[in-house]
């Protein structure tokens, strides 16, 4: 047997975790609010942009912009939301949704022109925190990634394809500020389940073992 060397102890390598799979559940919260917020960004295609067009009576070159602000916004806070999202999905999905909320009330309230563009600016920003925290988990879910991926695009898809169906159907019955108003309490739901969803994943967590048992000394 080999001994150490008078005045060496044996070095023990410092215990570096793997990185952990994180649960397939931790996506629902996420999913919910990334489908909220393709379809905020479809129901302002078709007759819903005309009906928003006549009843604020806007100019024509106001229109496009109520599509644009939200589609740049939610453009320029994908990456961010990817990027914070990979160490603290929960923390940056729990703020998307967060902003979610007043931006539709913004726009469903709107009395102008300003009010109704800042809502779809900051809710195109709670939308794309939320497609980018979402695509990093879809990466972190382990083995259940093959599973996750169509289930999550298609939620996405659907609610893309709702969202004119929805903007015309609600926008000719009831108004076009409906579909906006619809879609809160689907927002604050997908805020509580990201909630728990995070506390449960702190509590599991602090009921492990911060290192592995030291090994025994030969």
């Amino acid at each position: 047997m080999n001994l150490p060397f008078p005045g060496t102890t044996t070095q023990i390598p410092p215990y570096r975790p793997r990185p952990s799979v994180r649960p397939a559940w931790l996506l629902i919260g996420p999913t919910l609010a990334a489908s909220l917020g393709a379809f905020l960004l479809a129901v302002t295609v078709g007759p819903e942009k005309a009906a928003i067009q006549r009843e604020m009576h806007l100019p024509a070159s106001v229109i496009p912009w109520v599509f644009v602000a939200y589609l740049l916004a939610a453009l320029l806070a994908v990456p961010v939301g990817a990027l914070l999202g990979r160490r603290w999905p929960t923390a940056v999905a729990l703020p998307a949704i967060v902003l979610l909320v007043p931006g539709s009330l913004l726009t469903a309230l709107a009395p102008g022109s300003g009010t109704l563009l800042l809502g779809r600016a900051v809710t195109g920003v709670g939308a794309g925190l939320a497609w980018g925290v979402t695509a990093v988990l879809i990466t972190q879910v382990g083995a259940r990634r093959g599973l996750m991926v169509p289930l999550v695009a298609g939620a996405v898809v659907l609610a893309l394809g709702l969202g004119p169906v929805a903007g015309a159907f609600l926008g000719r019955s009831l108004g076009w500020r409906w579909p906006f108003l619809a879609a809160v309490p689907f927002e604050v739901v997908a805020l509580l389940v990201t909630a728990v969803s995070g506390i449960i994943v702190l509590m599991r967590r602090a009921s492990q073992p911060a290192q592995p048992p030291a090994a025994p000394l030969a």
